[in-house]
């Protein structure tokens, strides 16, 4: 009997062990397979695109260019050769226009004006004596005597009007106050020192002033100037440069003129003013079929010049020579030829 129940036994477990192997098998073909593992295919590396620029032949130009403006050809700087005295009145005020022998400024005179009407008084008197003793015949010696006093009056009046000369400053010529001095009514002026100028606007510069005073340090005297006024082109020439500033200019403002072109312009066939703006141009340096680059083509390394080209799409270094280098382009002696393919920055 319990033989029988082990073997019934043995049969459920071998039963139940078959259905759960069953039961794993068939699970398992539920789930997906695993994919196969491609290998990536080979891409080729982008093409690089540079910013290139060909090597051409032409001409290039060197040339300096800006706004210039009309100013006086010359200027007189006045003073009073000895102490001057205070200051009585300003006639006068940066800007105004001026005619030869207006008064500009006066110093205290003291009394010599009152002094001068008292004196012509005297002299008139005098001379009437002179006619009143001729008319009377009086002896020779009376009149004689009447006449050298007349002539000591009018020696005395004389001194006394250059006296009141003296104490005025006056326009030498037709022009332009340029210049005043700050010092109050009242004020002691110093002799030699300066007190009002003048500038003659008769005669007109065209007056470049550079911000960097590298921009002048090709320009020479006698280049040529293209000058445009107001749409209209005329020619100039370079008449002074910051090398060739004489002293006693330079010291009235060293800070414009060491870094100032003055040019000569023939204006007669049309009215200029004053501080009126032109348009220059100065060819510093020309120079026609020759090797091209624009200026951002060119690289340097402390004493070496060079390009990078394109050759096949392959970036390459070219050491190279310069010549004329304007603002924009570059002229190329040597280590490039026409047609190259310059890489820019």
């Amino acid at each position: 009997m319990q033989m029988k129940k082990k073997r019934i036994m043995l049969r459920l477990i071998f039963l139940f062990l078959f259905m759960a192997i069953t039961l794993l098998l068939t699970a398992c073909s539920i789930f997906p397979k695993e994919e196969q593992v491609i290998a990536p295919p080979l891409v080729e590396p982008a093409k690089v695109n540079y910013d290139v620029a060909e090597v051409e032949k032409g001409t290039i130009v060197k040339q300096l260019t800006g706004t210039a403006t009309f100013s006086p050809h010359t200027s007189e700087n006045l003073f009073y050769q000895q102490t001057g005295g205070r200051l009585e009145k300003v006639h006068v005020k940066e800007s105004d226009i001026v005619k030869k022998g207006d008064t500009l400024i006066e110093v205290n005179s003291g009394n010599v004006k009152s002094e001068i009407q008292q004196l012509e008084i005297d002299y008139q008197k005098a001379d009437l004596r002179v006619k009143q003793l001729e008319q009377q015949r009086a002896d020779k010696y009376s009149i004689e005597i009447a006449k050298l006093d007349k002539r000591g009056l009018a020696l005395s009046l004389s001194q006394l009007k250059d006296q009141l000369a003296a104490s005025k400053i006056v326009a030498p010529m037709d022009g332009m106050v340029t210049f005043v001095t700050d010092k109050g009514i009242g004020e002691n002026i110093e002799a030699f020192e300066s007190i009002v100028r003048v500038a003659d606007t008769a005669n007109l510069q065209l007056l470049y002033s550079a911000i960097n005073t590298s921009e002048l340090e090709e320009i020479e005297i006698g280049m040529g100037v293209n000058v445009t006024i107001n749409g209209e082109k005329m020619q100039g020439e370079v008449v002074q440069t910051p090398d060739d500033i004489p002293e006693d200019i330079a010291e009235t403002d060293s800070d414009l003129y060491s870094r100032s072109l003055l040019i000569d312009v023939e204006t007669e066939s049309i009215d200029i003013e004053v501080g009126q703006s032109a348009e220059i141009a100065i060819v510093i340096a020309k120079k026609e079929e020759t090797l091209i680059i624009p200026k951002n083509g060119l690289r340097t390394s402390g004493a070496r010049n060079y390009v990078q080209i394109l050759v096949d799409n392959t970036k390459r270094e070219i050491d190279v020579g310069t010549g004329i280098i304007s603002a924009t382009e570059v002229e190329i002696t040597k280590g490039l030829e026409e047609g190259d393919e310059v890489i820019l920055k």
